[in-house]
C-alpha cells in the first residue's frame, strides 16, 4: 500500500528534522530509522494504530523511541499521513 504525506504534515516533518538536527543530533539516526520502520509497518499493517476519538477514520501511532506520534487515515488504495505531532508540546510543531 502506498503512503502519501499530506501538506498538513509537511511543517511537522520539518520540525521533526530540525529537532534532530539542532536540539538532539545524537538521536537523529535512530529517529530516522524509527520513522522509516513505522512507514513500513503501516504499509504491511495499516490498522495497527489506535482510533482517534471523535475523528472518524483517523488513527494514531507513536514513532518508537521518539516523542512524536503519527496521525494517519487509511484509504482503499493508500495511507495518508495527516500530522506528525511532537507530544511534548503542540507549539513545537509550529517551527
Amino acid at each position: 500500500m502506498k503512503i502519501l504525506i499530506l501538506a498538513s504534515a509537511k511543517p511537522d516533518l520539518r520540525w521533526f528534522k530540525q529537532y534532530y538536527m539542532r536540539v538532539f543530533p545524537a538521536g537523529r539516526e535512530s529517529a530516522d530509522h524509527q520513522f522509516k520502520s513505522l512507514l513500513q509497518l503501516l504499509k504491511s499493517n495499516p490498522d495497527v494504530g489506535e482510533r482517534v476519538d471523535g475523528v472518524p477514520f483517523v488513527r494514531e501511532f507513536p514513532i518508537r523511541k521518539t516523542p512524536f506520534t503519527v496521525l494517519y487515515r487509511v484509504q482503499s488504495e493508500h495511507i495518508e499521513i495527516l500530522r506528525v505531532f511532537d507530544q511534548r508540546s503542540e507549539f513545537a510543531n509550529a517551527n
